[in-house]
């Protein structure tokens, strides 16, 4: 059908495609936030693996899968890339800074990165090393924030004598452990410990609420197509 018949359709039959469009719409944005919501990551991975792994210590980690908690301890520094800070390892995005008519900003990221050296973790029973390569921030803000020429430069430090909370794989080099990034389930992750309880306690109250709001909206999705 030519655009001009489509077109004359629907302006004879508004009102019916109107409430198609109510339904269709609202529902077609649910499914995209579903899809965004589901769609795997590594910070996924990694909050889910945490949340069923026992924290080991590091004296007596076995090969395989592990969870670490402890101070890092940094082995050749880096400076960050806003601040200039010594640190162990960031986490840096750049974003475009958009105003509209009203003068209210958004922010589109143009550029991201994770740079981070070898470094340590310490627990009551050891010490161990990490191999940083393919290492993912989760769940920690930014340490500091710059904006100028229309630009906003964020980034999110790891230091010296924090105290965080580690997955990986616990591997050996010439009877040495050390930890590197878990090829099948291609995690690497580090957040801080207090960050993760907070976390682990009210993610459950977050899951039940998003469950009910789903409900809630079939629920008027339903009553509208009757």
């Amino acid at each position: 059908m030519p655009l001009h018949e489509y077109a004359y359709e629907i302006a004879n039959n508004y009102d019916s495609y109107a409430e198609k469009a109510i339904i269709i719409i609202p529902l077609v944005v649910f499914i995209l936030i579903f899809i965004t919501l589901m769609k795997p990551s590594a910070g996924k991975r990694f909050l889910r693996l945490q949340s069923l792994l026992p924290t080991s210590k590091i004296h007596s980690v076995a090969k395989g899968l592990v969870e670490i908690e402890g101070a890092l301890i940094m082995k050749n520094s880096l400076f960050s890339p806003v601040k200039n800070e010594v640190c162990i390892g960031y986490y840096y995005t750049i974003e475009n800074i958009n105003r509209d008519s009203d003068g209210k900003e958004t922010y589109r990221t143009i550029h991201r990165e994770t740079q981070c050296n070898v470094f340590q973790v310490k627990d009551d029973s050891g010490i161990i090393e990490v191999q940083p390569e393919g290492i993912e921030l989760v769940l920690l803000g930014e340490t500091n924030i710059s904006s100028h020429s229309g630009k906003r430069y964020k980034e999110t430090l790891l230091k010296e004598g924090q105290k965080m909370l580690l997955v990986g794989y616990a591997d050996s080099r010439n009877g040495t452990p050390f930890i590197r990034k878990d090829e099948h389930y291609k995690v690497l992750g580090i957040t801080s410990s207090s960050g993760i309880t907070v976390w682990n306690k009210y993610q459950p109250l977050l899951r039940s609420f998003m469950f009910t709001c789903s409900i809630i909206f079939l629920i008027i999705i339903y009553i509208l197509t009757q």
